[in-house]
Formats: structure tokens, C-alpha cells, sequence
């Protein structure tokens, strides 16, 4: 059994698709296979299926894209072909062409008349020439405008040299890639494969659904209580993994976390009218310390399906 499938010649990891396909996001797996490996959706979609069905290992050392089932499924329908029905279809194409080309010199014949009727009685020919004169003034006027605008913008420019920029941070935080749309979805489905998520150790000590939501009250300095009072608010804490990279503050791990509404009985992204939580943190319990802290999440973590289903709302 190899760690790897070969699709389109490119090695792609195979616990990276089961983890995808456990977690409920087979959509995900199917994306990863197609944008790792440059390859139709159709061909992706029966690859996972494959895992779904667990016959992936089946087909180890060969290439799932460029493979025995793949050349015989093309010569299949190559064989299956009634040729009568590819020639009818040759000559029906050359009348359409035809038709197609008398269509078009119709149309054009229609146009080149209406324009010479409108030129004739509207514009009148004598006036062309000064129709001509105006409209090369009015774009005179836009080329000197533009180039106005460009000085300006090279003020700007040089008035704001000094300036320093914020470049972009990565989001490390958790995504349900279903809700993105097809552009961002493949990006970040192409971040999730390079984040190695198999690779990830479950913490074998993590903070309670508690610990967590007192280590958050302390994060933001004592927002969160009105809030988990007053619209009634749980934080619910998911699968955490050991964050190695934090090792100097102790015991490390980084979550994701949801906040549950105990009167509406369902999970919610943040408070309402408040948007200063995220998703997921790092907890870390010090050696000499009792109660677990929270701080900002420094490695990228698989989104919690798992948590999320749980506490949705019963329809």
C-alpha cells in the first residue's frame, strides 16, 4: 500500500483526501484532485469516489488519469460509434455551414443599406467631415484629461513614498470551503493541501468547553461576559491539535471554537453587533498555572465539521 496516488503523473497525498472526505467535505477532495493534478471535475469526482468506496489502494503504482480504465473507457465510446451517424452528422454540418454564410452576407447586406439611408437623409454626407472634426476634439479633451489624472497620480505616488505598508498576513484560521466561492474555493483548497493536515497530532490534553470560555473572557478583557449573559452564549470548543511551535508557553494546543445560543438552541459564528471573535485560538496552560490562557492562532487548522454539526440547530 503506497502513501501516495498518481493522477496526471502528479503524487497526491491520500490521507489528505481521506481526512477531507471524513471531515463531510467530499466537494473539497474533489477540488484537490482536480486543481493538484490539472484534471476535469469528472475525472476528480470518480477518483474520490473510488477512496469512497475503498478500492483507492487497488490501483497503486498506476496512474488513475492516465491509467488502464481511463484509455478503455475512451475506446469504449471510440468502438461504440455508428459511423453512418458520423457521416450524416459531417453533412449536415457542411449545410449548416452554407446556410450559415448566406445568413451572414444577408445580414450584412441589410446593415450596409440602413447605414447608407442614415448617412444620406439624417447626417447628411456634406456634414460628415464636420461630425468628424467634433469628435476629434471631444477625444483631444479625454487624452488631456487622462493625462491629468496620471500627474496627479504620480503626486500622490511620490507624496506617499515615505509611507510604510502592511503587506498581506495569511489567514490561518479555519474555512467550510463550501460557502466560498469557485475562484477563493480553489486557492484555499490549494492552502489546505500544503498545510499537510494529516501530518497534525491530536492534543492528548486539551481545555475544556469551561477553560476555554474563561480563557477567551480574559483574551478580550471582559467583553465576552455581558454578551454570554445577555444573549445567552456558550462557548463550545472542538478537536484540538499539539502546536509544537508554542512550546515555550507550556502545554500548547490550537482549536476551533464556536459560540452556542442556549435560547435558540444552535451554534453562531460570533455575537450579535460584536464581530471581535474568530473562529479558532491557541490555549496553552503553563507549567505552574492552573487555568488555561488564550492567545491568537498561529498554525493553520482543518475546519470542525464535526463541531458545527453537533451543535446545529434541529430543523
Amino acid at each position: 500500500m503506497t502513501k501516495n496516488i498518481l493522477v496526471n503523473t502528479i503524487e497526491i497525498d491520500k490521507a489528505t483526501i481521506r481526512e477531507l472526505i471524513k471531515q463531510g467535505d467530499v466537494n473539497a477532495a474533489i477540488d484537490l484532485v482536480a486543481t493538484a493534478a490539472n484534471v476535469k471535475y469528472k475525472a476528480a469526482r470518480d477518483i474520490v469516489q473510488m477512496f469512497q468506496e475503498d478500492h483507492i489502494d487497488l490501483f497503486d503504482g498506476k496512474d488513475l488519469f492516465l491509467g488502464d480504465y481511463d484509455r478503455i473507457e475512451h475506446r469504449e465510446d471510440a468502438d461504440g460509434a455508428d459511423h453512418k451517424t458520423s457521416t450524416f452528422l459531417e453533412v449536415e454540418t457542411n449545410v449548416h455551414g452554407r446556410a450559415s454564410v448566406w445568413k451572414a452576407l444577408l445580414i450584412f447586406s441589410v446593415l450596409a443599406l440602413l447605414a447608407f439611408v442614415i448617412l444620406n437623409y439624417v447626417v447628411g454626407f456634406n456634414q460628415i467631415g464636420h461630425h468628424i472634426s467634433e469628435l476629434t476634439q471631444l477625444f483631444d479633451k479625454n487624452e488631456s484629461s487622462a493625462a491629468a489624472d496620471a500627474d496627479t497620480s504620480k503626486q500622490n505616488i511620490a507624496l506617499n513614498a515615505g509611507a510604510t505598508q502592511v503587506g498581506d498576513v495569511e489567514d490561518l484560521h479555519p474555512v467550510d470551503t463550501n460557502l466560498l466561492p469557485t475562484d477563493v474555493r480553489q486557492a484555499e483548497i490549494v492552502q489546505i493541501y500544503q498545510a499537510q493536515f494529516d501530518q497534525l497530532k491530536p492534543a492528548k490534553h486539551s481545555p475544556t468547553d469551561e477553560d476555554a470560555q474563561l480563557a477567551l473572557i480574559h483574551l478580550t478583557n471582559g467583553r465576552l461576559t455581558d454578551l454570554i449573559i445577555q444573549q445567552k452564549l456558550s462557548v463550545k470548543i472542538g478537536k484540538c491539535y499539539e502546536n509544537l511551535a508554542m512550546k515555550d508557553k507550556g502545554t500548547c494546543v490550537s482549536c476551533m471554537i464556536i459560540l452556542y445560543n442556549r435560547g435558540q438552541k444552535k451554534w453562531q459564528e460570533a455575537p450579535d453587533g460584536e464581530n471581535f471573535l474568530r473562529n479558532a485560538y491557541d490555549f496553552y496552560l503553563s507549567p505552574d498555572a492552573d487555568l488555561w490562557e488564550a492567545g491568537p492562532l498561529s498554525m493553520r487548522i482543518p475546519y470542525d465539521y464535526a463541531l458545527v454539526n453537533k451543535y446545529k440547530a434541529a430543523n
